[in-house]
């Protein structure tokens, strides 16, 4: 297929390597200021689910790799391949139909644009944690958000989907249509053999309250602040979820470059007197003598966006990595000494023991979503400039290999995919086998660029003749 008759398929956009605009839809294919390499020979900014249909259909018609971008932070920079790179980012619709408890959400739309207009018709859904991240590559990873420990992990609330396959169908996807493709949608991550270009997503009622508290520690008082929480994690209710974050005080609050561990408290759900009396029994648990205490604040899912997303700031250099473990004590440790010895004051990292009463703790459906711990630890190292690359990568990568011993899997969503096999942590063995047997039946031709994470990267024709073609 001649690249002329692309564009006359597409309704959107089509930029082949060379054109005007082209660089600059390049870089926003990747948030993340540090991009890959890899450059694709085309780019198309989809405009319907027809435009993806034809571009796939090109893609698989002139032997090159497709990969899709929604938007949002797209930490290991894989929507950016050589071959044809398809934008989501102007399927970002949503449709709420408040009595059926449905969601229509397009994979562009954002994380705080649905939380907003759920809130208002007084519905919610298991978010992402951070505001610009858009539901295409949260949900297909499996989605850790907010209230998990009630809701569990997003795709699990994935009702039906709509596919385009490899060969340019389109699929409806639900539990009993295409059932091992919609298995596979629910945390397959970039090993997906398809682009999902409308969810619909079972929702939950708002909770009827939501607050937050905070006890900030030096860095050096990890140890206590670890015992403390390992003390909360088995009694707390499932609505209330205290997590660690491991980080230098924002510049505002004039406390130079010194490390701190704060516990944060959020509570989803119950009246505020019930809130207040959760926060007065946890800060009981924890150790005394905080430096800094934040009493009970009620809060919305706008504001709490606001409070995370200062921490991951537009034009950033992201180096991310991440691990699922048993032991809190060796691994909250091992981040803290991460944090100490960071070459940059920006970086941080959140760590969070899920107990008893967690969702995620109890049984999960049956989905590709398969590597789950009672721990998670999330690094985010976070710089400013390519000069500082090398150092900040090499202590990541370092940091993180030392936690190896104590490390049972690892969140797709945060991995650090540019590392060789980190990919394989991702999933069980018996479900990343699933995933590849799928995808050698849906995507025999390997078009969906994913492929090249679990079997040797192989372009099934050189794409350099392009603009002769």
């Amino acid at each position: 297929m001649h690249i002329e008759d692309l564009r006359i398929q597409i309704s959107g956009q089509v930029i082949a390597e060379g054109e005007a605009g082209f660089t600059a839809a390049r870089e926003e294919l990747v948030w993340n200021g540090r991009k890959p390499q890899a450059t694709p020979r085309v780019i198309v900014k989809a405009a319907s689910t027809a435009d993806v249909q034809a571009a796939v259909r090109y893609a698989a018609a002139n032997g090159y790799r497709a990969s899709a971008r929604s938007s949002g932070h797209n930490w290991s920079g894989i929507a950016l391949q050589d071959g044809v790179a398809i934008d989501l980012g102007a399927l970002n619709s949503i449709a709420i139909d408040r009595l059926a408890r449905i969601a229509e959400v397009g994979p562009a739309a954002k994380n705080l644009t649905l939380a907003v207009a759920l809130a208002a018709k007084g519905l919610a859904f298991p978010v992402g944690h951070c505001g610009n991240v858009a539901m295409g590559g949260y949900l297909l990873s499996g989605g850790f958000g907010w209230n998990e420990g009630t809701w569990g992990p997003a795709c699990h609330l994935i009702d039906r989907a709509e596919v385009v396959l490899a060969d340019g169908r389109v699929a409806m996807v639900s539990e009993t249509e295409f059932p091992d493709i919609y298995w596979a949608l629910r945390g397959a991550g970039p090993l997906f053999f398809g682009i999902v270009t409308r969810y619909w997503l079972r929702l939950m009622p708002l909770p009827s309250a939501m607050a937050v508290a905070t006890w900030t520690y030096p860095l050096e008082q990890v140890a206590d602040v670890t015992a403390g929480m390992k003390r909360l994690a088995n009694v707390l209710p499932s609505f209330a979820e205290v997590s660690l974050s491991l980080a230098a005080a924002p510049p505002a609050a004039g406390m130079g470059d010194a490390k701190f561990a704060t516990v944060i408290l959020t509570v989803y759900g119950g009246s505020m007197i019930e809130v207040t009396g959760l926060a007065t029994n946890v800060g009981d648990m924890l150790p005394k003598g905080a430096l800094v205490h934040t009493p009970v604040t009620p809060i919305d899912f706008a504001q709490l966006y606001g409070l995370v997303d200062q921490s991951f700031p537009d034009g950033g250099r992201y180096g991310v990595d991440c691990l699922w473990s048993e032991d809190a004590d060796a691994t909250f440790a091992g981040l803290a000494e991460m944090i100490a010895t960071a070459p940059s004051v920006r970086s941080n990292a959140i760590a969070v023991i899920y107990g008893r009463n967690s969702a995620l703790r109890r049984h999960l459906p049956d989905a590709a979503l398969s590597m789950i711990g009672s721990v998670c630890g999330i690094m985010h190292g976070t710089w400013g400039s390519p000069e500082e690359d090398a150092a900040n990568l090499a202590w990541l990568r370092s940091g993180m290999d030392a936690l190896d011993p104590v490390t049972t899997g690892r969140y797709v969503g945060h991995a650090d995919l540019a590392r060789p096999h980190r990919m394989d942590a991702c999933h069980s063995a018996t479900a990343r086998q699933r995933i590849k047997d799928l995808a050698a039946t849906y995507d025999p031709q390997g078009v969906f660029a994913g492929r090249h994470l679990q079997e040797p990267a192989t372009i099934l024709k050189n794409p350099a003749a392009l603009a002769a073609e």
